[in-house]
Protein backbone atom coordinates (compact mmCIF):
# COMPACT_ATOMS: atom_id res chain seq x y z
CA UNK A 1 0.00 0.00 0.00
CA UNK A 2 2.97 2.53 0.87
CA UNK A 3 4.48 1.12 -1.92
CA UNK A 4 1.71 2.00 -4.32
CA UNK A 5 1.29 5.83 -2.42
CA UNK A 6 5.17 6.55 -3.75
CA UNK A 7 4.55 5.53 -6.49
CA UNK A 8 1.80 7.22 -7.29
CA UNK A 9 3.00 10.74 -5.88
CA UNK A 10 6.18 10.12 -8.20
CA UNK A 11 4.01 9.80 -11.34
CA UNK A 12 1.67 12.73 -10.55
CA UNK A 13 3.20 15.98 -11.01
CA UNK A 14 1.65 19.59 -9.34
CA UNK A 15 0.40 20.79 -12.38
CA UNK A 16 -1.68 17.05 -13.46
CA UNK A 17 -3.10 17.16 -10.29
CA UNK A 18 -4.10 20.66 -10.49
CA UNK A 19 -5.75 20.26 -13.63
CA UNK A 20 -7.45 17.62 -12.55
CA UNK A 21 -9.02 19.40 -9.11
CA UNK A 22 -9.69 22.17 -11.40
CA UNK A 23 -12.38 20.00 -13.65
CA UNK A 24 -13.93 19.11 -10.25
CA UNK A 25 -14.83 23.15 -9.31
CA UNK A 26 -11.48 22.44 -6.51
CA UNK A 27 -8.57 24.79 -6.26
CA UNK A 28 -4.72 23.75 -6.23
CA UNK A 29 -2.11 25.32 -4.87
CA UNK A 30 1.48 23.54 -4.99
CA UNK A 31 4.20 24.87 -2.06
CA UNK A 32 7.76 23.61 -1.74
CA UNK A 33 7.86 23.57 1.95
CA UNK A 34 5.46 23.04 4.70
CA UNK A 35 6.18 26.63 5.95
CA UNK A 36 5.42 27.92 2.50
CA UNK A 37 2.09 26.41 2.84
CA UNK A 38 1.35 27.60 6.51
CA UNK A 39 2.15 31.37 4.86
CA UNK A 40 -0.25 30.72 2.22
CA UNK A 41 -3.26 29.94 4.37
CA UNK A 42 -2.70 32.18 6.95
CA UNK A 43 -2.49 35.21 4.17
CA UNK A 44 -6.45 34.38 3.31
CA UNK A 45 -7.61 34.37 6.49
CA UNK A 46 -8.81 37.95 6.96
CA UNK A 47 -8.75 39.16 10.71
CA UNK A 48 -11.87 38.85 13.36
CA UNK A 49 -12.84 35.42 10.66
CA UNK A 50 -13.93 32.24 12.74
CA UNK A 51 -12.18 29.59 12.18
CA UNK A 52 -11.75 25.95 13.10
CA UNK A 53 -9.70 22.79 12.26
CA UNK A 54 -10.15 19.60 11.55
CA UNK A 55 -7.84 16.66 13.51
CA UNK A 56 -5.11 16.62 11.29
CA UNK A 57 -1.68 15.11 11.96
CA UNK A 58 -0.18 17.46 8.94
CA UNK A 59 -1.87 20.37 10.29
CA UNK A 60 -0.20 20.06 13.46
CA UNK A 61 3.50 19.71 11.41
CA UNK A 62 2.56 23.05 9.97
CA UNK A 63 2.59 24.43 12.68
CA UNK A 64 -1.09 25.66 11.99
CA UNK A 65 -2.34 25.78 15.25
CA UNK A 66 -0.35 27.69 17.00
CA UNK A 67 -0.33 30.16 14.03
CA UNK A 68 -4.27 30.20 14.53
CA UNK A 69 -4.21 30.29 18.36
CA UNK A 70 -2.10 33.66 18.34
CA UNK A 71 -3.08 35.12 15.53
CA UNK A 72 -5.90 37.66 14.55
CA UNK A 73 -9.05 35.54 14.13
CA UNK A 74 -11.55 34.16 16.29
CA UNK A 75 -10.11 30.54 16.74
CA UNK A 76 -13.07 28.13 17.97
CA UNK A 77 -11.00 25.20 18.71
CA UNK A 78 -9.43 26.49 22.33
CA UNK A 79 -12.85 27.41 23.46
CA UNK A 80 -14.37 23.79 22.36
CA UNK A 81 -11.38 21.76 24.10
CA UNK A 82 -11.77 23.60 27.45
CA UNK A 83 -14.93 22.27 28.26
CA UNK A 84 -15.77 19.32 29.57
CA UNK A 85 -17.67 16.37 27.37
CA UNK A 86 -21.60 18.11 27.56
CA UNK A 87 -24.24 18.73 25.75
CA UNK A 88 -22.36 22.37 25.16
CA UNK A 89 -19.58 20.97 23.55
CA UNK A 90 -21.59 18.98 21.48
CA UNK A 91 -23.44 22.06 20.39
CA UNK A 92 -20.16 24.46 19.85
CA UNK A 93 -18.55 21.67 18.11
CA UNK A 94 -21.50 21.40 15.24
CA UNK A 95 -21.27 25.50 15.42
CA UNK A 96 -17.77 25.06 14.42
CA UNK A 97 -18.41 23.55 11.13
CA UNK A 98 -20.13 26.48 10.03
CA UNK A 99 -16.79 28.74 10.60
CA UNK A 100 -16.02 31.41 8.08
CA UNK A 101 -12.38 29.20 7.33
CA UNK A 102 -12.01 25.86 8.25
CA UNK A 103 -8.41 24.00 8.00
CA UNK A 104 -7.76 20.43 7.78
CA UNK A 105 -6.19 17.45 6.25
CA UNK A 106 -7.04 14.72 3.66
CA UNK A 107 -6.69 10.88 4.20
CA UNK A 108 -5.76 10.72 0.60
CA UNK A 109 -6.60 11.95 -2.92
CA UNK A 110 -6.43 10.22 -6.37
CA UNK A 111 -4.38 10.90 -8.91
CA UNK A 112 -7.68 12.16 -10.80
CA UNK A 113 -8.82 14.66 -7.79
CA UNK A 114 -11.14 12.34 -6.03
CA UNK A 115 -10.40 13.77 -2.14
CA UNK A 116 -11.45 11.00 0.64
CA UNK A 117 -11.96 11.42 4.28
CA UNK A 118 -12.69 9.19 7.15
CA UNK A 119 -14.28 10.25 10.69
CA UNK A 120 -15.56 8.99 13.83
CA UNK A 121 -18.01 11.44 14.61
CA UNK A 122 -18.32 13.41 11.47
CA UNK A 123 -17.79 16.77 12.43
CA UNK A 124 -14.83 17.44 10.36
CA UNK A 125 -16.18 15.84 7.17
CA UNK A 126 -19.81 17.69 7.52
CA UNK A 127 -17.85 21.60 7.54
CA UNK A 128 -16.20 20.09 4.59
CA UNK A 129 -18.77 18.85 2.30
CA UNK A 130 -21.23 21.77 3.12
CA UNK A 131 -21.27 23.52 6.20
CA UNK A 132 -17.94 25.96 6.01
CA UNK A 133 -17.61 29.29 4.44
CA UNK A 134 -14.06 28.16 2.67
CA UNK A 135 -12.29 24.98 2.83
CA UNK A 136 -7.99 24.43 2.88
CA UNK A 137 -7.47 21.51 2.92
CA UNK A 138 -3.36 21.01 3.46
CA UNK A 139 -1.45 17.60 2.72
CA UNK A 140 1.19 16.19 1.50
CA UNK A 141 2.39 14.04 -2.12
CA UNK A 142 2.24 11.40 0.05
CA UNK A 143 -1.53 11.10 0.49
CA UNK A 144 -1.86 10.64 -3.42
CA UNK A 145 -3.24 7.16 -4.57
CA UNK A 146 -4.03 5.65 -8.22
CA UNK A 147 -7.86 5.28 -7.49
CA UNK A 148 -10.76 5.22 -4.79
CA UNK A 149 -9.84 1.78 -3.62
CA UNK A 150 -6.22 2.56 -3.15
CA UNK A 151 -7.76 5.22 -1.18
CA UNK A 152 -9.89 3.46 0.95
CA UNK A 153 -6.69 0.86 1.70
CA UNK A 154 -4.47 3.45 2.31
CA UNK A 155 -7.37 4.71 4.91
CA UNK A 156 -7.94 1.20 6.46
CA UNK A 157 -4.26 0.28 6.29
CA UNK A 158 -1.95 3.22 7.03
CA UNK A 159 -4.26 6.15 8.46
CA UNK A 160 -6.94 4.83 10.45
CA UNK A 161 -4.04 2.81 12.81
CA UNK A 162 -2.08 5.43 13.08
CA UNK A 163 -4.73 7.76 14.35
CA UNK A 164 -5.80 5.09 16.69
CA UNK A 165 -2.54 4.13 17.86
CA UNK A 166 -2.64 8.18 18.59
CA UNK A 167 -5.50 8.00 20.34
CA UNK A 168 -5.07 4.70 22.49
CA UNK A 169 -7.63 3.04 20.71
CA UNK A 170 -8.24 -1.19 21.46
CA UNK A 171 -9.77 -1.70 17.72
CA UNK A 172 -8.58 -4.00 15.40
CA UNK A 173 -5.96 -2.46 13.24
CA UNK A 174 -3.91 -1.43 16.61
CA UNK A 175 -4.48 -4.87 18.48
CA UNK A 176 -4.26 -7.50 15.63
CA UNK A 177 -2.08 -5.14 13.22
CA UNK A 178 -4.91 -4.67 10.15
CA UNK A 179 -8.22 -4.04 9.57
CA UNK A 180 -11.10 -6.15 10.39
CA UNK A 181 -13.69 -3.98 9.15
CA UNK A 182 -16.58 -6.38 10.07
CA UNK A 183 -15.19 -6.41 13.45
CA UNK A 184 -14.88 -3.00 14.47
CA UNK A 185 -17.49 -1.55 16.38
CA UNK A 186 -18.47 0.56 18.92
CA UNK A 187 -17.18 3.94 20.24
CA UNK A 188 -13.50 3.31 19.48
CA UNK A 189 -14.34 2.99 15.75
CA UNK A 190 -12.33 5.79 13.81
CA UNK A 191 -13.77 5.44 10.08
CA UNK A 192 -17.41 5.78 11.17
CA UNK A 193 -18.33 7.86 8.10
CA UNK A 194 -16.42 8.40 4.90
CA UNK A 195 -16.08 11.54 2.70
CA UNK A 196 -15.80 10.84 -1.25
CA UNK A 197 -15.54 14.89 -2.39
CA UNK A 198 -16.42 14.55 -6.42
CA UNK A 199 -16.58 18.12 -7.33
CA UNK A 200 -17.37 21.52 -5.32
CA UNK A 201 -20.20 23.77 -7.19
CA UNK A 202 -19.41 27.29 -5.39
CA UNK A 203 -16.84 28.56 -6.95
CA UNK A 204 -13.48 29.48 -4.78
CA UNK A 205 -14.77 27.56 -1.33
CA UNK A 206 -12.64 24.77 -1.64
CA UNK A 207 -9.03 24.82 -2.01
CA UNK A 208 -6.52 22.10 -1.73
CA UNK A 209 -2.53 23.10 -0.47
CA UNK A 210 0.55 20.78 -1.52
CA UNK A 211 3.17 20.91 0.63
CA UNK A 212 6.10 19.11 -0.87
CA UNK A 213 8.48 18.09 2.25
CA UNK A 214 5.11 17.17 4.85
CA UNK A 215 3.72 13.75 5.55
CA UNK A 216 0.75 13.01 7.56
CA UNK A 217 -2.18 10.40 8.32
Amino acid sequence: MIVESVRAAAAIDPAALGRALALRGIDFVSCATGAEAREWVLARIPPGATVMNGSSLTVERLGLLDALASGPYEFLRPRITALERTEERVRLRRHATTADYFVGGINAITASGEIVNVDGSGNRIAAYAYGAGKVFLVCGPDKIVPDLAAAIRRIREVAAPMECRVLGKATPCVVQGACDNDACRGPERQCGKMLIIENEKIPGRMTVIMAGDVTGH
